[in-house]
């Protein structure tokens, strides 16, 4: 009987960093068109929403002039965990297209699904990329490239980071969370690439955590 006491209580601690740790918000999910003055984004370029602290909160890129879109969803995301992540109802998110205030903005809502297009009123220069390019803001309406950055993840690594912020972490769990038990093609969230989001597919992002 003290044996077996003993092993509760040492399971019960044992459990109760897990049981203590909140589960993360549901998401509110955006898309949209991304256009400059001088017509539409190109491919690559990096959809950020920040709050007033400068916490980015949600990242995506743009396809075919749009972003939000698979296998590029767009959420932004409750963390909710005290951390400068963790939204609140109303809470106003900003939109960037790299690193270019678009002067968007909307209210954060748990489970919401908005169509938010984007607009940089300047002009960047001609808007045009090569292969692996990726274009910014070069400052005083010139544009400029600069080559992509080596990711640090390992490639097992990189399956799983949903939203490509070379971080595996509460972000990516609400992207599967999001997708959970769906089998459409090329789903971000299809880690293992077998047509399904499953627990194979958490069993990759626990295994690749890295915060």
């Amino acid at each position: 009987m003290k044996s077996l006491l003993k092993t509760t209580l040492v399971l019960g601690f044992a459990l109760a960093p897990l049981i203590a740790l909140a589960a993360p918000g549901i998401p509110h999910q955006f898309y949209g068109t991304v256009n400059f003055s001088n017509g539409p984004a190109p491919d690559g370029l990096t959809v950020e929403a920040k709050i007033s602290t400068g916490a980015v909160v949600g990242v995506s890129a743009t396809k075919d002039g749009k972003y939000g879109y698979s296998p590029n969803l767009f959420f932004v995301t409750d963390a909710n965990d005290g951390t400068p992540r963790d939204m609140t109802p109303g809470q106003e998110i900003r939109f960037f297209v790299n690193g270019i205030d678009t002067d968007a903005t909307a209210p954060f809502s748990n489970g919401g699904y908005t169509e938010k297009n984007l607009g940089v009123s300047s002009a960047i220069g001609t808007i045009s990329k090569s292969e692996n390019d990726v274009i910014t803001n070069g400052g005083g309406g010139g544009g400029s490239y600069i080559p992509p950055a080596t990711s640090p993840l390992s490639a097992e690594a990189q399956k799983v980071d949903a939203n490509k912020d070379n971080k595996i972490d509460v972000l990516d769990f609400n992207t599967l969370m999001v997708n959970w038990g769906k089998t459409t093609a090329n789903n971000v969230a299809d880690f293992n690439g077998d047509g399904k989001v499953d627990v194979f597919d958490f069993n990759l992002l626990m295994i690749n955590w890295t915060l």
